[in-house]
């Protein structure tokens, strides 16, 4: 049997950011990172887009990207190495009335609590991306200070200094049960060995619904399937450019670097679970979506496509918690294909909880599992 301080189910960028900020509270925490795969990021995170927003339509969301935004945008002073952040931006288009209302009032928060967005007119678009259709459109939100980053780079930072001060990182290592002691969670069980602690910590990402049904506990966080499509170089597009979401289909085009551009977005509605094959018909709607809106798009040639899952919930919000049902153990999942960009700040104040007994940093009071049971959630808005 192993005996720890803190066990963290689920070696992804969270799990990661969590060992980082306890060991950076604390040195002399015993952590130990279990992961199942045969190496730590190969699951959501490795196919992750790297994206990074100011623009959500809630201040929980809001608050956790300006709390990440420093590990991306000054990742050498606080990580020692670069993730190539670039704030490109974002740019959300629409032409239906009632959404561009919802981005003006998402603006209007976002610009409360002193982000940079703001809302554009079509011929304020048309200078970002000539190639962008924007005469049908009414409208949309744009916030410079958004961009995209490395999420391997990212991961290994944070594992990097963790190791640093003592983290244990154990791959190929299943939690196949959680250890109760009355309602207290006390531990972990894998198929090699037997984990004891006073804190376990699931951010298992996708799987985190079925790691917390090994405690007793339902989580309502599932996975999802959701494609990407790289195409060719396009010689005739700039360098860098918004990544542009389309708000009515879902769909979004950005540039990864200079070698290929990622398109996507119009498959929101797949029904739960973990396969992760290609449908190649399922593209035929991201090619219509593309040619309505920037249409050179619609004959780019496709190098390669792939399909990743994240974890969704009912409001789009994550689960940031100690279970009052289950003493001991802790939430970290559900981040609804924000995780990536939200890692900093979850391991923030995932550390502030377990070490102070509270977060600190902001008031996760709206990403509590107790809300769905209280009925008191606030989706969001800006999905896709």
């Amino acid at each position: 049997m192993t005996t720890a301080d803190v066990v963290i189910i689920g070696g992804g960028v969270i799990g990661g950011s969590i060992a980082y900020h306890l060991l950076a509270r604390n040195p002399r925490l015993r952590v130990v990172l279990l992961e199942k795969e045969a190496e730590v990021g190969t699951g959501a995170t490795s196919k992750a887009t790297g994206g990074v927003r100011h623009q959500f339509s809630t201040e929980a969301n809001i608050r956790l990207t300006q709390l990440s935004y420093p590990y991306f945008a000054e990742t050498e002073r606080i990580l020692g190495r670069s993730v190539d952040f670039v704030p490109h931006g974002y740019l959300f288009v629409t032409t239906e009335p009632r959404t561009f209302e919802q981005l003006q009032r998402n603006v209007t928060l976002q610009q409360r609590l002193g982000v940079t967005s703001r809302v554009v007119s079509p011929g304020e678009m048309r200078p970002m991306l000539s190639q962008l259709v924007v005469d049908d459109l009414l409208g949309g939100s744009f916030c410079p200070d958004d961009g995209s980053a490395d999420p391997h780079g990212l991961l290994q930072g944070f594992l990097a200094r963790a190791r640093e001060r003592g983290l244990r990182v154990l791959t190929s290592e299943p939690v196949v049960s959680v250890t109760r002691d009355e309602e207290r969670v006390v531990g972990v069980e894998t198929l090699r060995d037997r984990y004891r602690a006073p804190v376990v910590v699931n951010a298992a990402g996708p799987h985190g619904d079925e790691v917390g049904a090994l405690a007793g506990i339902a989580i309502p966080s599932k996975p999802y399937r959701r494609q990407v499509m790289v195409t060719d170089p396009l010689p005739d597009f700039p360098d860098v450019f918004p990544l542009i979401v389309d708000l009515d289909t879902g769909w979004y085009v950005h540039r990864q670097g200079k070698s290929a551009v990622l398109m996507g977005g119009t498959d929101k509605d797949q029904h739960p679970g973990h396969d992760t094959t290609v449908d190649w018909e399922a593209f035929e709607l991201v090619f219509k979506a593309a040619g309505k809106r920037v249409p050179p798009l619609a004959e780019a040639k496709v190098m390669r496509a792939y399909a990743g899952v994240r974890d969704l919930t009912p409001d789009y919000h994550g689960i940031l918690c100690e279970v009052d049902e289950a003493p001991g153990f802790y939430l970290a999942c559900g981040f609804s294909g924000h995780g990536f960009m939200h890692s900093p700040a979850i391991g923030l104040l995932m550390a502030e909880l377990i070490v102070d007994g509270r977060a600190t940093s902001m008031d996760i009071t709206a990403l509590s599992l107790a809300r769905f049971k209280a009925g008191a959630v606030s989706t969001e808005s800006n999905v896709f």
